[in-house]
C-alpha cells in the first residue's frame, strides 16, 4: 500500500513543494488540493497543510483558513484515525480550527501568539519575525502519536521560520493536562536534549518550550518549525508513513484525559479610558478588512458590513498639554502615514480631526459606530511604539501606549455578538477584546 496525502493549498501558501518532497522521501503519493476544489476527501490516507502566508495574515495568521469549511472536512476524516500534520501556518490553521489540542472542541484553548525571544529571567530580546535553526526532541512515548515513532534521544535539527509561534494559554490547568496525555509531542532542546527555557534554545518563548502539540487520538499534529525543509526531520514523516501503512500501533498514556471543559471563555471587557485615544482610517482599500469582510460573509452572516481601524490609546502623565502631545505624536509619522491614512483624535472625550494644513480642529460631533477593539495582551505592538517614541523622538510625558484593532459591524447587536463569539477577532488565549 502507497499512501496517499492530500497537500492543501489556500491563498498565500508557500511551503508546499517541501512539503511534497518530504512525503515523497518516505514513500507516500501526494495530490495538490486547492482551497476552493470540489473533492472527495476520504480517498486520501492523510493531510498535510503547508507552511505561508495564507490570506497575507490578515485577521491574524490561520484565522482566515480555518473558518473555510475544508477544515470541517479534514476533521471528519481525523475522526477516522487518518494523520493530519500542519506545519508553521498550517500549525496556525490547525489550531483556529479547534482540531488541537481538541479537549474541548467548542472552545479555541491555546493561541499561536506573536513571538517573544526571552533570556532566563524572562528579560524579553526581541520580537517578530524569526529564522534560524533549532533543535526539536519528543519528550512523548515512542509511538505515541502518527508522528514519533522514534525516543527521547532522536534530536533533530530544523529551521523555524515565523512571526506568530508561540504556543500560550491561559488556562494554566490546560498545560497539567497535556503534559500528562503526552500531547506535548515536541519541544525545543539543545544539541544535547537538555530543554532549556531561554533564547535562543527556545526561539519564541513558548510555554513549556512546546514546538508541536498533538491531539487526544494522536493523529493530528500542530508542528512550528519545518521538518519538511531538511532531511534531519524525516523521521517525522516516516512515522506518518508507517503509521498509516499499520507498521506500529498508537501508544496511549496512563491516565489520558479524552475531554475537559476549557476554562478560556469569549470575555468581553468595558474599555479602558485614555487621555488621547487615536483612531486610524485608511484613503486607501483596507485589504484586510475586505478578506475579514467575506470571511465573515463565508460563515452565514450574508449582509455584514465590516469596518477597520487601527486604534491607539495612549496614557499621558497628569497636567501634560494633551492638545500638544497629540500633535507631537502624529508628526512623528508612527502613529499614522498622512499620505494614506486619516486620523480621528478623542481628547478627553471631545472629538478632533487633523490635517497638515490647519493641525488639530474640534469637530461637533462623530459617528464612530458601535465596535469592539481588540489588543494583543502582551500589548508587543504598543511596547515597541511607546519606545520609539520616548527614546527617538524624545517626547515627554507619555506613561503608555497601546495599539490595537477597532472592528465595527453594521448588524444589530445580537449578530454582531454572535460574530464576535466565532472569535474571528480574537483568540482570547492571545487577544482582549473590548466593547466600545
Amino acid at each position: 500500500m502507497t499512501p496517499k496525502i492530500a497537500v492543501i493549498l489556500f491563498p498565500g501558501t508557500n511551503c508546499e513543494l517541501e512539503a511534497i518532497r518530504a512525503l515523497g522521501r518516505s514513500g507516500m503519493d501526494t495530490q495538490l488540493i486547492r482551497w476552493n476544489e470540489e473533492v472527495d476527501y476520504s480517498k486520501f490516507d492523510g493531510f498535510f497543510i503547508p507552511g505561508g502566508f495564507s490570506y497575507e495574515d490578515r485577521g491574524r495568521s490561520g484565522i482566515i483558513a480555518s473558518k473555510n469549511t475544508l477544515l470541517k472536512k479534514i476533521k471528519e476524516e481525523s475522526g477516522k484515525g487518518k494523520p493530519v500534520i500542519g506545519i508553521c501556518n498550517g500549525a496556525q490553521i490547525l489550531l483556529e480550527a479547534k482540531l488541537i489540542p481538541n479537549l474541548d472542541s467548542s472552545h479555541v484553548e491555546m493561541a499561536l501568539a506573536e513571538n517573544k525571544r526571552q533570556d532566563e529571567n524572562g528579560n524579553i530580546l526581541g520580537t517578530g519575525f524569526y529564522n534560524d535553526w533549532v533543535y526539536i526532541k519528543t519528550p512523548a512515548t515512542k509511538g505515541r502519536s502518527a508522528f514519533n515513532n522514534f525516543g527521547h534521544d532522536h534530536i533533530m535539527k530544523i529551521p523555524v521560520a515565523h512571526g506568530e509561534g508561540r504556543f500560550t494559554t491561559i488556562d494554566e490547568e490546560l498545560l497539567n493536562v497535556l503534559e500528562q496525555n503526552e500531547q506535548t509531542l515536541f519541544k525545543y532542546c539543545d544539541k544535547n536534549g537538555e530543554i532549556i527555557n531561554k533564547f535562543p534554545i527556545n526561539p519564541n518563548g513558548a510555554l513549556l518550550n512546546l514546538a508541536g502539540v498533538c491531539n487526544t487520538d494522536g493523529n493530528v499534529l500542530s508542528l512550528m518549525p519545518h521538518p519538511e525543509r531538511t532531511k534531519n526531520g524525516q523521521a517525522i514523516f516516516d512515522s506518518m508513513n508507517d503509521y498509516i501503512t499499520k507498521t506500529y500501533t498508537l501508544v496511549n498514556p496512563e491516565g489520558l484525559v479524552k475531554r475537559r471543559e476549557s476554562n478560556v471563555k469569549n470575555k468581553i471587557q468595558s474599555p479602558v479610558p485614555y487621555q488621547i485615544e487615536i483612531y486610524v482610517d485608511k484613503i486607501i482599500t483596507d485589504n484586510e478588512e475586505r478578506t475579514m469582510e467575506q470571511a465573515i460573509r463565508n460563515m452565514g452572516f450574508l449582509n455584514a458590513k465590516l469596518k477597520k481601524q487601527i486604534y491607539f490609546g495612549i496614557k499621558v502623565e497628569n497636567g501634560k498639554d494633551l492638545i500638544q502631545i497629540a500633535k507631537d505624536l502624529i508628526a512623528t509619522g508612527e502613529i499614522v502615514n498622512l499620505a494614506k491614512e486619516i486620523p480621528t483624535i478623542i481628547i478627553s472625550g471631545k472629538p478632533y480631526s487633523y490635517d497638515s494644513f490647519s493641525g488639530i480642529t474640534e469637530i461637533k460631533t462623530i459617528n464612530q459606530g458601535v465596535g469592539y477593539i481588540t489588543v494583543d495582551k502582551e500589548n508587543t505592538s504598543g511596547k515597541d511604539t511607546f519606545q520609539k517614541i520616548t527614546n527617538h523622538f524624545k517626547i515627554g510625558g507619555i506613561q503608555d501606549i497601546v495599539y490595537g484593532k477597532k472592528w465595527s459591524l453594521n448588524s444589530d447587536e445580537e449578530e454582531s455578538l454572535e460574530i464576535v463569539q466565532t472569535q474571528i477577532f480574537h483568540n482570547p488565549n492571545s487577544i482582549d477584546i473590548f466593547k466600545v
